[in-house]
């Protein structure tokens, strides 16, 4: 295995990011200091890569044990866009990569064949977006899985429950819409989410490891 790398990091050239299924929940390091690898992470940080971070993909079982309590609307094309960026950057303007959405990222995912409008809810306050919770549906898995996809309050109304309320209300869609089985994705860092998504009955079923560095092209 470790020769295959290897050879594969000898013909890219610049950044090589590399994820790896972790088998140990619990060991994301934290800080700066690096976890102890075994197995295929032990190979990587041979080959010179290093641990970046965990990402969680946390699952359940459908409907959920509580009622969201809210009532949300469907994204409306043509007319949300704008304002849905706007709360989006703010409460993501710390985020790897949920941060800084253009117009014409909104336009790619809205061109993909699992994309919905219905299926993208949004909590409003005076007419305005105030929340949303996002939420696609993998027919690939078997079962179908539906998973809340991206999930943000706007930072001025924090505080007011409404990050659970929205997960919630998206998997209750999720639920109306037949599907028995919930999942999400998130940062192994992300301390009060973990702990919001624990408390609502997800479990963390795979560890996801990014582990990145610079390749080397033979001339």
């Amino acid at each position: 295995m470790a020769a295959a790398l290897r050879h594969q990091l000898d013909d890219i050239a610049g950044p090589v990011s590399v994820w790896i299924d972790h088998p140990d929940y619990g060991e994301t390091p934290s800080g700066d200091s690096a976890p102890a690898e075994t197995g295929l992470g032990r190979e990587l940080a041979e080959l010179g890569l290093t641990f970046e971070r965990d990402l969680y993909r946390m699952e359940r079982s459908l409907p959920m044990d509580h009622p969201s309590g809210i009532e949300t609307r469907p994204f409306v094309v043509g007319q949300d866009e704008a304002a849905w960026v706007e709360v989006n950057n703010r409460a993501f303007s710390w985020h790897r990569e949920q941060g800084g959405w253009t117009l014409e990222q909104v336009a790619e995912r809205q061109a993909e064949p699992w994309f919905d409008a219905d299926g993208f809810r949004v909590y409003d306050i005076d007419g305005e977006i105030a929340a949303y919770c996002w939420t696609k549906v993998h027919d690939g898995e078997d079962p179908p899985v539906g998973e809340v996809y991206v999930i943000a309050v706007d930072p001025q109304y924090h505080g007011r429950g409404l990050g659970r309320a929205l997960t919630l209300a998206g998997y209750e869609h999720l639920a109306a819409s037949g599907l028995g089985r919930a999942m999400l994705y998130v940062d192994a860092d992300n301390t009060p989410a973990v702990t919001l998504y624990l408390d609502l009955g997800l479990e963390v079923a795979v560890v996801r490891r990014l582990f990145t560095g610079v390749g080397y092209a033979r001339p």
